[in-house]
């Protein structure tokens, strides 16, 4: 298992959604500008798939670290990653942006992208853009269940009082 933690910023960006803290020229500032939110990831292995678990904040300056941890995830599994979503506090653009990058990757190796337990952030965003469907675990095909087969013998099989 191995844990990460995106606190800084790259220079000069901000994510468009925490709001600046300014304070009038010759004014005390009562309260520190407040830090950004730190996102961390942990991932380990769940049989030929690797889960990985995501805590925090994903916006435009923690998606970069959201998308190494998916895609080193993507590369040492055997059949994909499962992304545990339900401590995920912000969830913009920017994480479904790479969700959808990594799903291309692992679709075009053979593999699937799957968020397990999004939270109610995640699947809000997931759900106004119609992307949920593309990262549910695959469904086994339904074989379409036969009400009664006749026998070789011209019957029915079931009960005598079904005769």
């Amino acid at each position: 298992m191995h844990a990460r933690r995106a606190t800084t910023p790259e220079p000069g960006h901000r994510s468009p959604h925490r709001p600046l803290h300014v304070v009038a020229p010759g004014a005390a500032d009562p309260t520190p500008p407040r830090q950004p939110s730190p996102l961390t990831t942990d991932s380990y292995p769940e049989g030929p798939r690797k889960v990985v678990v995501v805590l925090g904040e994903v916006d435009y300056e923690t998606a970069p670290a959201l998308a190494t941890a998916l895609r080193e995830a993507l590369h040492t599994s055997g059949e994909g990653v499962d992304a545990d979503l339900s401590a995920v506090r912000f969830w913009d653009c920017s994480g479904l942006n790479v969700l959808l990058r990594l799903r291309r990757e692992a679709l075009a190796v053979g593999k699937t992208i799957t968020v397990r337990s999004p939270s109610r952030v995640v699947r809000r965003v997931l759900t106004l853009t119609g992307t949920a469907p593309l990262f549910r675990p695959p469904q086994p095909e339904r074989v379409p269940r036969l009400e009664r087969a006749p026998s070789a013998f011209g019957g029915h099989h079931g009960s005598p009082a079904d005769n």
